[in-house]
């Protein structure tokens, strides 16, 4: 009986490099059959390809999610002011404060809390008027360019200060000539005297 052994069938790996080594030198020569106007054509086809691809998978989306960070920032800034000055009101609301401000002085230790809290500059205070003779007093701060952070803090601790109420907040990223500025929010801000301290 001879011996006869079946010879060694080739690996995977050597299958694909020689295919791969084939399909190259099939490109390289169909490369060098091109004249040089050609071959700069498709370079420059190439490279507009490539960056189309980059452009739509990469830049485009990070873009757009920036966007909307940007337009939903000073969303979700107010929100999270207006939920945390609401739970102030009800901490204040529970205790007993001494030396309560008297009701005519409250326009002007409005003022000063935003003294102290470096807005004198950039808030104007008015009083507004709900239509009810007898309601509770209202105040309408209109805010410009102001600092996002001094404006939280304020009216954070706005119902501990004075036991005021908020209304209405309404607060956008400040913008100057077309450019975002950020850190800072333009917009108003309506506070009110509890209906029990009402005059």
């Amino acid at each position: 009986m001879s011996d006869y052994r079946r010879p060694p069938s080739p690996s995977p790996s050597s299958v694909w490099r020689q295919q791969f080594e084939t399909s190259r030198q099939q490109a390289l020569a169909w490369w060098n059959e091109r004249t040089h106007q050609e071959r700069r054509l498709l370079q420059v086809g190439g490279a507009v390809v490539a960056a189309a691809l980059v452009w739509t998978l990469g830049m485009q989306p990070a873009l757009r999610t920036i966007a909307r960070a940007h337009e939903q920032l000073p969303r979700l800034h107010a929100d999270a002011a207006q939920v945390d000055a609401l739970i102030l009101e009800a901490q204040a609301l529970q205790h007993s404060q001494s030396g309560k401000i008297d009701t005519s002085d409250l326009a002007g230790a409005l003022r000063a809390t935003l003294q102290r809290a470096g807005l004198e500059d950039t808030a104007a205070l008015t009083e507004v008027h709900g239509g009810a003779d007898n309601g509770p007093r209202q105040w309408e701060i209109v805010l410009t360019n102001a600092s996002a952070t001094h404006v939280m803090q304020w009216l954070a601790s706005l119902p501990y200060l004075l036991q005021l109420q908020t209304r209405t907040v309404e607060l956008a990223r400040a913008n100057v000539n077309g450019r975002d500025r950020p850190g800072q929010v333009t917009g108003r801000i309506v506070v009110q005297q509890p209906a029990e301290r009402a005059p």
